[in-house]
């Protein structure tokens, strides 16, 4: 080889070691060296959702203090949407949701390129109707078969709860209008006021979605004398059939007073969702902080202890953010 080629192989190799090298070097994030100030939207207060995204904000502000993390009230179908409209940052949703916003079904019609998964919580959900003692029913069906004079709470219009129950419903060939007909009533309200409707006699139970232990079932479970009423197999076996998204678990007996078998249930459960535009070493810092603090985590509600780290990248619904995945694929978390 003569000198004049060997140069000009020289410089070849040099130049392209130098465009490439800055390529390289932006893969290795810092997380200390990370800042950010973000906005954040749970689920409804006092729902899991919402202790989900304050328990993942805490920690990422008490590790990685140049990130600041507001966190609003939000709903599990709503905060796709502000999530798509830039309104937020990131926030809670579920599998079933994220499914479904990926799929561009049910509330989810229009595509959302702005929306992607940060991680799963993997934690179980469960839909279930809460309802006084001396309710004349022992299953959901009932209330339809019988249409029965009930009052019932469940959250505002739109909310992921109420669609869901709204559908169930609706398999059954009942509106929510329907119910008002007979001689009852519809409460679209949150938490809080649907406790205090049955509480105070206004109300005969609740068309929910909790964890085990979540606080305001808590709190009416133990001044009022309340059942669960059962999911009738038949109307599984459609919302199984027709939508495909729910699976049936054990909400375990004991696991709030009144309780005194498992109940089988439809089960979901929790998802982070993300801006698609934001920062890939913001996602890749939030999602450090959660995958390598695991106890922590779990420690916030009891409703968190089947978080694993391990299985942080599966099951999200939605494609994951670009950012999340260069931190899974370092760790070996997914193939």
């Amino acid at each position: 080889m003569n000198k004049k080629i060997f140069c000009i192989l020289f410089l070849v190799t040099f130049n392209l070691l130098l465009f490439f090298a800055p390529l390289s070097q932006a893969q290795k994030i810092d997380p200390t060296k990370v800042s950010a100030s973000l906005k954040a939207a749970g689920g409804a207060v006092g729902g899991i959702g919402y202790v989900q995204v304050t328990a993942l904000a805490k920690i990422v502000e008490e590790i990685y203090p140049k990130i600041k993390i507001t966190i609003v009230p939000g709903a599990w179908i709503g905060n796709i949407h502000r999530i798509q409209k830039g309104e937020i940052d990131f926030g809670s949703t579920t599998l079933v949701m994220s499914k479904m916003a990926h799929e561009r079904k049910g509330p989810f019609p229009e595509p959302l390129p702005n929306v992607k998964a940060m991680a799963s919580v993997q934690d179980d959900n469960f839909y279930f109707a809460v309802v006084r003692k001396d309710f004349p029913a022992d299953s959901v069906g009932e209330i339809v078969k019988k249409k029965m004079k009930a009052r019932l709470c469940t959250l505002a219009r739109g909310n992921a709860t109420e669609w869901i129950w709204r559908m169930a419903f609706s398999e059954m060939g009942t509106k929510w209008e329907d119910i008002d007909a007979w001689g009852g009533k519809m409460n679209f309200v949150p938490w809080a006021d649907a406790v205090s409707l049955v509480k105070d006699g206004h109300a005969d139970g609740i068309l929910a979605v909790g964890a085990e232990g979540i606080g305001w079932l808590m709190e009416l479970s133990t001044v009022r004398d309340i059942k669960f009423l059962k999911w009738d197999d038949d109307l599984y076996q459609i919302m199984t059939r027709k939508y495909g998204f729910l699976e049936r678990k054990k909400l375990r007996a004991g696991s709030f007073k009144g309780l005194d078998h498992d109940l089988l249930a439809p089960a979901d459960s929790g998802v982070f969702a993300v801006r698609a535009d934001l920062g890939d070493d913001i996602v890749y810092t939030l999602v450090k902080a959660l995958a390598e603090n695991e106890g922590k985590f779990q420690s916030f509600h009891k409703g968190l202890v089947t978080f694993k780290s391990a299985d942080i990248a599966k099951n999200t619904g939605l494609p994951l953010h670009k950012g999340a995945e260069m931190y899974y694929r370092e760790k070996g978390l997914l193939k």
